[in-house]
């Protein structure tokens, strides 16, 4: 009697574990679901009726009685199989949920190791771009024998300490970095001896905020390299900072361009401009904005980044 009871009982529990849940409730097919378990449950009720209650059915007399213990029997194993159903099925479907999200968890530390190998090698891409063009500068102030080369080593100097040891995390002080790119104007200014005029203007307080390391250099370095050099050419450099709202960051670049900007040159060669593009997405994934113009020998960058 109780073998024949829990053979019925574990043939609805598993065909709704194996069958059904799968087929129908993970597809969220929920109404065939609810009808298809309905019917397995009376169709191993209606076994129990006949394997167990029809045959001892022979050894009862009364038909009140047997119409009762045919009720009894029914009510008792669609009850308590519906209780074991729910409870079998809310723990497979917490398992599944549970080894989902533990995949979740795996794919997006994968995706973060990859994020940060990808950072770390923009990263070192900019570094050698940057200590490359600079000595290229000093460079050739050496062979001119010229007197300024000494003062742009200190210069150096001081921004690739702060490339080396201040760079290492994903982000930085904002203080920090517009120290860092006042030094490598200054830098600028002693290599073209004052040229041309080269402005730069803070607007609000960048205290306490940060912001991923050496994304402006390469928007700054643009403006010397693609720009029109003396002040009888009316070339000029001008940078606005504008952090007046603490969690948003303007910057603004402007200055004469006289053969334009390279776009060709840039996309084969250059690695600058590609370089912050790509560390923008990255980083600040629809979060940023950039603007790159040329027109009228005018040439402007417009970057404006979200830190919310």
């Amino acid at each position: 009697m109780t073998f024949v009871f829990n053979l019925c009982f574990a043939a609805a529990v598993y065909f709704n574990l194996l069958i059904l849940i799968p087929l129908l409730f993970k597809r969220q097919r929920f109404f065939l679901y609810v009808i298809s378990l309905l019917g397995v449950i009376s169709l191993a009720a209606f076994f129990i009726d006949f394997l167990l209650v029809y045959p001892l059915g022979r050894f009862v007399q009364g038909e009140q009685f047997f119409e009762e213990l045919t009720f009894v029997v029914w009510f008792n194993f669609a009850f308590f199989t519906f209780i074991y159903v729910g409870v079998t099925s809310f723990l497979s479907l917490m398992r599944e949920w549970f080894v989902l999200q533990k995949l979740s968890f795996q794919l997006k530390d994968i995706e973060k190791e990859k994020l940060e190998a990808e950072l770390k090698a923009l990263k070192a891409q900019i570094n050698p771009h940057f200590l490359f063009n600079t000595l290229n500068n000093i460079y050739s102030l050496t062979l001119d024998k010229s007197d300024k080369a000494p003062g742009l080593v200190l210069k150096l100097s001081d921004l690739m300490r702060y490339i080396l040891y201040d760079c290492n995390d994903r982000y930085v002080l904002l203080e920090k970095e517009l120290e860092f790119i006042k030094n490598y104007l200054d830098l600028q200014k002693i290599r073209l001896d004052d040229s041309i005029p080269v402005k730069m203007e803070v607007k609000g307080d960048a205290a306490r905020s940060k912001i991923a390391p050496l994304l402006f250099e390469p928007l700054i370095e643009n403006a010397f390299k693609h720009g029109s050099y003396g002040r009888n050419n009316g070339g000029f450099v001008n940078i606005l900072f504008n952090f007046e709202d603490k969690n948003h960051i303007e910057l603004s670049i402007e200055n004469r361009s006289e053969n334009g900007w390279n776009k060709e040159n840039e996309k084969n060669g250059g690695i600058g401009i590609k370089n912050v593009i790509r560390r923008l997405e990255l980083l600040y994934p629809e979060k940023h904005r950039l603007e790159i113009k040329d027109e009228n020998n005018l040439f402007k960058i417009s970057l404006q980044i979200d830190l919310s």
